[in-house]
């Protein structure tokens, strides 16, 4: 519950620096003769500042809670990047009027501000790939086999369980996630590595937006049969077995025939809580 009003957070105060940043530049540009254009200015990109860097502080909390590994994607270098730019710019600007070369201020405090929207144009649309907000989702594939963000995924139906070989060209963990409600939250994970010669398999659950734990750790059981799984230089694989019933709270029943939205995820570490390296989406029929 908190994590989700962080992250709602973070998304408001972030999309309001964003429009206050491009307000502010549309003023300077098209409003040069009106004598409230400074101050209106001037507190549009205070107002930019505040709100932008309050915004990445939460999101370093957030990501402080979830994994405790900071700058480990393009959303989060370019979010970076972005701080210092709402930083710099206006301090900049300020000391236009102060300046004995007032002209040569006022050119980089211009390229700053171009500087600092595209760095944050940057940050939010990756934001909104990272959320699934701008990823599109595959039409329904009744085969047996899908590829989405890089993950393939094979299944079949034999008796009362479903086997399932996941490929992703990392040499890390890779994971799926069947039905999650929103993101990543109340989806049932199978999340697995391979190690020398050794495969690690664990069932997991969604229990945030962004973030899973184990079924055990909650409270449940761990029930994902380990099938096999190989690791070379074109990528990794791992096979599985699970019930298609529910064994515990946290996990979900497969219906044959039944239409579920699932989320693919893979990585370049070999552990269960490493930040993610590509991601996608489907929707598939068993």
């Amino acid at each position: 519950m908190v994590y989700d009003l962080l992250w709602k957070t973070h998304a408001v105060l972030m999309s309001s620096a964003y429009v206050s940043l491009l307000t502010g530049i549309a003023i300077s540009l098209f409003y040069k003769k009106r004598k409230w254009r400074y101050k209106t200015h001037r507190a549009l990109g205070i107002f930019a500042g505040t709100s932008g860097i309050t915004a990445l502080l939460i999101a370093l909390v957030m990501v402080q809670v979830y994994s405790g590994v900071h700058f480990t994607s393009i959303h989060a270098v370019s979010g970076g990047i972005t701080g210092l730019l709402l930083v710099l710019t206006p301090f900049i600007g300020l000391r236009i009027r102060k300046a004995k070369n007032k002209k040569k201020h006022r050119a980089m405090h211009r390229l700053l501000g171009y500087t600092t929207t595209a760095a944050m144009t940057v940050t939010i649309l990756f934001g909104l790939i990272i959320s699934g907000i701008l990823m599109r989702i595959p039409d329904v594939q009744d085969g047996q086999t899908i590829t989405a963000g890089g993950v393939e995924f094979s299944w079949e139906i034999d008796g009362g369980y479903l086997e399932g070989t996941l490929k992703a060209p990392g040499e890390g963990w890779i994971a799926v996630g069947f039905n999650p409600e929103n993101m990543m939250e109340g989806a049932d994970f199978v999340i697995g590595y391979v190690s020398g010669d050794e495969v690690f398999i664990r069932d997991d659950y969604g229990s945030w937006l962004t973030s899973h734990d184990s079924d055990v750790s909650l409270g449940g059981s761990d029930d994902i049969i380990i099938l096999g799984g190989i690791e070379n230089r074109s990528g990794t694989e791992i096979r599985f077995r699970k019930s298609l019933e529910a064994v515990d709270e946290f996990d979900h029943e497969f219906i044959p025939g039944q239409e579920i939205p699932v989320i693919f995820a893979f990585s370049d570490k070999d552990s269960f809580t490493g930040m993610h390296r590509g991601r996608g989406k489907a929707t598939i029929r068993f």
